[in-house]
């Protein structure tokens, strides 16, 4: 049975096959997500005022430079109650984002102190970029949907029918990102092989994104070939993103 954590050696040897093997190469990124709720009489107006403190603890020191900071809002989602927000930091890589815990570890405690929400899950993950808005927005959403692939159907080649997916549905209007995401720790275990990010730039083109999907995408030869990779994707749930830092 496919579970919801792929082993780093799992996802390391399939990144070590030969270049040649496969049509596209994933470039790895690292994300962590900290699932939280407000304290008693606080809201998002006091997160946001917290946020401003925090990036001026950022400021004062050059290991966050790489990070990019978003707040996500549920908006469509099974549970409302379970959750109020979620912040994520998105990092280059494995190197960056611990060297910046060790900072924070070392030097973060007056900032922490004054957060304005109790985090009730941290998850780190492993994500593979498959295409990106053309320009950079600070409010969007972003879907996300848990996903099986069929039998024998390795990442890699997942990866491939999404590329391949993603370039054609560009070439009829198509402007949303993509990712895989892998969770690596802080994850909660179930039958799914990776979970699948689609977010636009504007909340607007979220839904542009969808109707053009249906009207001149849906049937395509590259539409059909990603199907024939993927088994289901279930438990899809969206959110309005906010821009709290860019990367530098």
């Amino acid at each position: 049975m496919k579970k919801l954590i792929l082993s780093l050696s799992i996802l390391v040897a399939g990144m070590a096959h030969a270049q040649d093997s496969f049509k596209y190469e994933p470039v790895a990124n690292k994300a962590e997500y900290y699932v939280s709720t407000y304290n008693d009489r606080k809201d998002m107006g006091d997160y946001l005022k917290w946020a401003d403190d925090f990036k001026e603890y950022l400021a004062k020191s050059d290991v966050y430079d790489s990070m990019r900071s978003v707040i996500l809002v549920p908006y469509f989602h099974q549970n409302l109650q379970a959750m109020d927000s979620v912040w994520l930091n998105i990092w280059p890589s494995a190197t960056q984002q611990f060297t910046a815990a060790q900072h924070w570890l070392q030097n973060g405690s007056s900032v922490l102190s004054k957060l304005p929400v109790t985090n009730s899950q941290a998850i780190d993950t492993y994500q593979w970029a498959i295409s990106a808005p053309d320009e950079d927005g600070s409010n969007g959403m972003v879907r996300f949907a848990d996903c099986k692939l069929k039998e024998g159907v390795s990442a890699r080649q997942a990866f491939d029918a999404y590329k391949d997916f993603a370039a054609a549905a560009k070439t009829k209007g198509d402007n949303l990102g993509r990712k895989m995401i892998f969770p690596s720790s802080g994850s909660i275990a179930g039958d799914f092989d990776y979970t699948y990010s689609l977010y636009s730039s504007t909340v607007s083109e979220l839904g542009a994104g969808a109707d053009n999907y249906w009207e001149n995408i849906n049937g395509s030869k590259e539409d059909i070939a990603l199907g024939e990779v993927i088994e289901s994707c279930f438990n899809y749930r969206t959110y309005a993103t906010m821009l709290i830092k860019n990367a530098k």
